[in-house]
């Protein structure tokens, strides 16, 4: 188990304790977040070890890499999304110029898919083996293990997106600094992650499904995302709201809370977190903060 010592973000060796969270996808195993009381950044400490971790990514419960539909809830979220990827291929064309895109843990290839489908010359990593061999069997596309970006070209990439990815990576600064480089001087970075001050995290707590450790190893504010970001030399652009994740983390919420799916409540408490968050600066579930370079 490795335990953080200071805050990736601001170098805070003041870490208090914040909450404990229990895996309910693999091993059931209780673990500690602690908080950075100046960027409002939260982190999973201890943490498993890059040795250890990989059986947590291997769950048939890991959705995010299968093309499972075995259940109702399987089918509900891969009609899902069917539709979020195809706003995120219109949200990437609206917001960039060029035409050649890196989707950085791209699982099993729909989103890189339906960008090559509109005309994206494209490339992915995904450190999964198991989500690799999908993509390139389904889609036929070129995707590589290896998540060091020093193999690109300065400038190469005009935009580069993680979708709920930016929360797994170990080395936050290294990362974010290797985007940099391989990003175009007028290019975007699409980065999804969820939100801890978000109503529905309000509500369930320690239940809260977006908190998923021991795989997420960072939780976000707004203000974590963008202080990180602005720490290598980018701005915000744009900030939208993914409204159908609160109905989503809802729903996995109130399993892990009551031991079932509760449709109904599950689609209450969604709603009123994305109302309260278009109306509040809590913000909602998760969101897309889209970046670009200072000039």
């Amino acid at each position: 188990m490795i335990k953080i010592k200071n805050c990736p973000i601001c170098n805070n060796e003041d870490l208090i304790h914040y909450i404990n969270c229990r895996d309910h996808t693999v091993s059931e195993d209780e673990f500690l977040i602690v908080s950075c009381e100046t960027c409002l950044l939260k982190i999973t400490s201890p943490r498993p070890s890059e040795n250890e971790i990989y059986k947590f990514y291997e769950s048939e419960n890991y959705i995010s890499h299968t093309n499972r539909k075995s259940s109702f809830f399987d089918w509900v979220y891969q009609l899902v999304r069917i539709y979020t990827t195809e706003r995120k291929v219109w949200l990437l064309k609206k917001n960039t110029k060029g035409r050649v895109h890196l989707d950085y843990g791209c699982g099993t290839g729909e989103f890189l898919n339906a960008c090559a489908k509109s005309g994206f010359e494209t490339h992915g990593v995904e450190p999964s083996k198991k989500a690799r061999a999908l993509a390139e069997k389904n889609y036929n596309l070129s995707v590589t293990g290896n998540t060091d970006l020093s193999n690109f070209k300065k400038g190469e990439i005009k935009s580069i997106s993680l979708w709920h990815v930016l929360e797994h990576v170990d080395n936050l600064n290294n990362l974010i600094q290797q985007i940099k480089k391989i990003l175009s001087e007028d290019g975007k970075a699409f980065i999804a992650v969820p939100n801890h001050e978000s109503w529905d995290c309000d509500y369930y707590k320690e239940y809260w499904a977006a908190w998923d450790v021991p795989i997420h190893y960072w939780h976000f504010s707004s203000k974590a995302v963008v202080k990180l970001f602005k720490k290598h030399g980018f701005k915000l652009v744009q900030k939208k709201p993914m409204l159908f994740d609160s109905f989503y983390i809802s729903l996995l919420s109130e399993k892990y809370r009551n031991g079932k799916y509760n449709f109904i409540k599950s689609f209450i408490i969604g709603f009123a977190s994305n109302l309260i968050g278009a109306f509040s600066k809590k913000g909602y579930s998760s969101q897309i903060y889209i970046f670009e370079k200072n000039k």
